[in-house]
């Protein structure tokens, strides 16, 4: 409640928006109002499922954790993943179809497993899979030709790294320096290999105001006009960002988005979700579009 607090109180009084973007670019991350979130990853192989038994504590996407799961046998999962019917172009379709306007791709959740090709880690999509795909770049392409912009979501804990594990129940951990310069490294890949990125909605850490600057600049440094979300911290932001599943209950006066997930429960895949029925879920959606439009906001749905 006190980090919602915060965040509300940020947004309400309008500190710390940079304002290093466009006003063009601004106003087209503004206009996107409905988005599309797809958080996919190494987690996704096993559906909130271990050694048989449903893992009922917390997201999915964090199963690695709450499981718990060692980090030897999480990365041998690697081996077993291969998403044979992902299909870019038919997610683009379907996020242009529902009146979105542009895709956030995960790129890198808290357990460190890359959706794209890089030369910081062999624990990607791309060399640790028997699938060889860079996910980041199918997905890329496919939203532009459909006309979509596309943005990226980035961890900035890595349960590879010292402080970040085992994941506190906050989430809020110190980033040593060694794992800043994996971070930039890895982010500079992002903002030079995939074309126009629309967003950078980075989640959980806790950067040290420095830390939080170097990163915010060197977004800006490869694309300009990129939006930073603020859950980069330390007033680093072109676009403040809810709570979870949160939506404010009046009119903010700072550029905001709320992020929502289609079951509150979890934002990764998990096979034994009760989904209920399409009609409810079609009816809360809608309303919560709704709300957060109506207010000046940006809706991004998982």
């Amino acid at each position: 409640m006190k980090k919602l607090l915060i965040i509300l109180l940020m947004c309400v009084i309008g500190l710390g928006a940079k304002g290093q973007v466009s006003q063009e670019a601004f106003r087209q991350w503004h206009g996107d109002k409905y988005s599309m979130f797809i958080h996919f990853g190494l987690y996704s192989q096993l559906g909130g499922v271990w050694q048989g038994k449903q893992v009922k504590n917390g997201y999915s996407e964090q199963i690695q954790a709450f499981a718990p799961i060692s980090k030897e046998d999480y990365e041998k999962i690697a081996s077993q993943f291969n998403p044979t019917q992902f299909n870019a172009d038919s997610i683009a379709v379907l996020a242009k179809k529902a009146g979105m306007h542009s895709i956030i791709l995960t790129s890198k959740h808290h357990d460190g497993f890359c959706l794209f090709k890089t030369a910081t880690t062999s624990f990607n999509s791309y060399d640790a899979t028997p699938c060889k795909r860079d996910f980041v770049k199918e997905m890329s392409e496919a939203a532009r030709r459909h006309g979509l912009r596309f943005g990226l979501y980035y961890s900035l804990i890595d349960w590879h790294y010292p402080y970040a594990s085992p994941m506190s129940p906050h989430n809020a951990d110190f980033i040593t320096e060694a794992h800043q310069t994996f971070s930039k490294a890895q982010l500079k890949e992002l903002l030079t290999n995939y074309g126009k990125i629309s967003e950078l909605w980075f989640d959980m850490g806790a950067n040290t105001p420095a830390q939080s600057q170097e990163l915010y600049e060197l977004v800006h440094q490869y694309q300009p006009d990129c939006m930073v979300s603020g859950r980069l911290g330390n007033d680093q932001y072109d676009f403040c960002v809810m709570a979870d599943n949160d939506y404010p209950d009046k009119t903010l006066h700072a550029p905001w988005q709320s992020a929502a997930s289609m079951f509150d429960e979890t934002w990764g895949y998990r096979a034994w979700q009760d989904r209920g029925s399409i009609e409810s879920k079609v009816r809360e959606k809608t309303r919560s579009l709704i709300n957060v439009v109506s207010r000046g906001g940006n809706y991004l749905l998982n």
